[in-house]
């Protein structure tokens, strides 16, 4: 799967409640898609900032945080890190280069979420157009 391919990765109404999540694969890289404080779903890349090791590890679940086993960073389902181990170590020092990394496009259709790991090229709506046998319709 090449990164630039939009992918499907679930169903919207897999994720009814805030902090739902599935640990996904997009073009071989772990990514979270989780329903969010706000009650939007994201499509995150699931790797610590700090030193780049898996935030998550179960396959599905309900959480309002993620946390590195590394180090402890803690992270919400935004993606904003909100917590560091250490002694004098403050989350301030951090925050603006260390949220996790969200998938740069993300998009539903008809219930469905689709994500690609490219920040330009085709539309999803162009790139479903596309597809044989498309269903574009909530089931």
């Amino acid at each position: 799967m090449e990164s630039s391919t939009w992918c499907y990765l679930a169903r919207e109404n897999e994720f009814p409640n805030v902090g739902d999540f599935k640990l996904l694969r997009l073009a071989k890289r772990s990514v979270i898609v989780v329903r969010g404080e706000d009650g939007q779903l994201r499509v995150l890349l699931n790797v610590c900032r700090h030193r780049s090791v898996p935030v998550c590890r179960h396959a599905h679940g309900n959480a309002r945080t993620f946390t590195c086993t590394f180090h402890g960073w803690v992270y919400d389902t935004k993606g904003a890190l909100i917590g560091v181990q250490g002694p004098g170590r403050t989350v301030r020092e951090f925050s603006e280069r260390a949220g996790l990394r969200p998938v740069p496009r993300v998009e539903t259709s008809g219930g469905r979420l689709y994500a690609s790991l490219e920040a330009d090229g085709e539309s999803l709506a162009a790139y479903l157009g596309k597809e044989p046998g498309n269903a574009r319709t909530e089931d």
